[in-house]
């Protein structure tokens, strides 16, 4: 690549004077003041998570010698005595403990050592009652902490409640199925031990022949647990196997079942993007139907599919907006849950992310004012992040019509808002990237109308400059030479800074400059 130096916006005297930082040692006192505040905080947190994890032990135990607590330990020599005739009384007394209190009769009951016992009846076919009870009381304890839940599988249950999965007993095989879905959904390792027991086979097979709808939801519910999980993902095979049985069942009446079905669809959908193109043809219009309307509890994993598609290829993100997901955004953007306004923000940057065309799509269907009143007035931090990345892809990623349309609209206050120090490292990257873009357009305008870069004012008034400042520390060095690169081109005088703007050279921080001087047209 061909070296080239950032354009340079010159500094008025008068905004140089009003300029914070001018004295650099002021912004040393600043910056350090600030590392301090941080690691005060850190401390904090650290000191309060202990003292959290001390409290919750003490509970425990206090617990455990509670009344209730003692008499979990004194029921177990009952259900371990299969002479006892209360014991089919005890096992019930126990499962209404931890029906009553869902988080500290868990531990107790664990640690009465009564879980081996459990899973023996598990296997008592002559007694269906006690299988179901034991298999209730299995299932509560397994929806508890990690932990909790590898109490279960350490105690050997896996096997036995898959075989019960073929219980003639309904519900039986449906309290099994609950179970084994607690165990699934706590994450990758301990589904790996399902899938090799056959249970996610036999999921599969129960979403396509079972007719009873209680088990069915359960049965869904179960199955998604096995695909929430990326890291590692579960085997493709078994993903394209369920889809095919999903398709089948996709248009069910009942909106448990089908948020069940989307909620796989979508986890499979992060997870392989092989699927994505199979995905988008064949749910594709029903997502788009449950997205229109007012609400519906497959609303969030049907727009977590679509975005998921939306940040594969341009050519699948054109499915989608063929789809017509744009117009949605409209009404998605207002919607009472928060999650739906983050992840359709998610979706709309993924799309501003595409070919210029597809940005034209974004702008023409005015989408960016809405986008702008998110960033400035959600109350909730990750949407407004969100939203912000839609503009800040639109400035960096479109052409410059693009980015001198975010300017024109107030998108510059908007991304400022927004901008913190605190943000993931990937965030900063792409608001930094934005600014730089957005400034080096101001910079334009400001040579061709012979004024100050009005970009450059905006992000002082905005207080992004110190918090530029404050990143020249950050631990992540790419992020405090992007921080530096836009203070010395943008925010020093010329004669101060000759020769320091970032150049594109190898090893070193780099943005892309744009010249060309069109304005935006819709």
């Amino acid at each position: 690549k061909k070296k080239k130096k950032k354009r340079k916006a010159a500094m008025s005297d008068k905004r140089m004077n009003d300029y914070k930082f001018k004295g650099k040692s002021e912004a040393r006192h600043k910056r350090k003041e600030y590392a301090v505040s941080l690691r005060k905080d850190k401390r904090a947190q650290k000191l309060n998570k202990r003292r959290d994890l001390e409290e919750f032990n003490q509970q425990v135990e206090e617990f455990t010698q509670s009344d209730i607590g003692q008499a979990i330990l004194n029921l177990r020599p009952i259900i371990e005595d299969d002479e006892n005739p209360n014991q089919q009384e005890a096992l019930v007394t126990l499962r209404q403990y931890l029906a009553n209190n869902k988080t500290l009769p868990i531990q107790a009951t664990i640690n009465s050592g009564v879980l081996p016992k459990l899973v023996e009846m598990l296997a008592w076919s002559h007694n269906p009652e006690t299988q179901y009870e034991a298999a209730w009381v299995l299932t509560n304890v397994s929806s508890g902490e990690q932990h909790q839940t590898y109490a279960v599988v350490e105690a050997q249950a896996i096997s036995p409640l898959c075989e019960l999965l073929l219980s003639p007993v309904m519900k039986v095989k449906d309290q099994a199925c609950w179970c084994l879905g607690n165990v699934a959904g706590d994450g990758a390792e301990l589904r790996d031990d399902l899938v090799k027991e056959g249970a996610l086979d036999q999921f599969i097979f129960m979403l396509k022949e079972e007719e009873n709808l209680d088990l069915l939801r359960n049965v869904s519910w179960s199955l998604s647990n096995f695909f929430r999980w990326r890291h590692p993902p579960a085997p493709v095979e078994k993903m394209g196997e369920a889809l095919n049985v999903i398709a089948d069942r996709i248009n069910t009446q009942d909106a448990e079942l089908l948020a069940n079905l989307c909620w796989s669809i979508c986890y499979i959908a992060e997870a392989k993007d092989e699927f994505l193109n199979g995905i988008c043809d064949t749910f594709g219009r029903i997502f788009v139907d449950i997205l229109s309307l007012k609400s519906h509890n497959a609303q969030l994993p049907a727009l977590r599919a679509l975005g998921s598609v939306t940040a594969g290829e341009d050519e699948q993100t054109e499915m989608v907006i063929e789809l017509g997901i744009l117009p949605l955004c409209h009404n998605l953007f207002k919607n009472k849950k928060a999650n739906i306004r983050k992840d359709a923000c998610w979706t709309i940057s993924n799309i501003c992310a595409g070919n210029f065309d597809q940005i034209d799509c974004v702008v023409a269907e005015h989408l960016v004012d809405p986008i702008i009143g998110l960033c400035m007035n959600d109350p909730v931090g990750k949407v407004r992040q969100d939203a912000a990345w839609c503009l800040c892809n639109l400035a960096s990623r479109g052409d410059v019509r693009h980015c001198d349309y975010v300017i024109e609209t107030g998108g510059v206050q908007a991304i400022a808002n927004v901008f913190n120090v605190n943000m993931d490292v990937k965030a900063l990257h792409v608001f930094l990237e934005a600014f730089n873009h957005l400034l080096d357009r101001g910079g334009v305008h400001a040579e061709l109308e012979d004024t100050d870069n009005n970009v450059a004012s905006i992000l002082e008034e905005e207080e992004c400059v110190d918090k530029f400042h404050v990143l020249f520390d950050h631990p992540e060095r790419t992020i405090a030479d992007a921080a530096g690169a836009v203070i010395d081109t943008y925010f020093y005088e010329a004669d101060d800074v000759e020769g320091l703007g970032p150049e594109v050279g190898e090893g070193q921080y780099e943005f892309s400059s744009k010249n060309d001087n069109d304005n935006y047209d819709i």
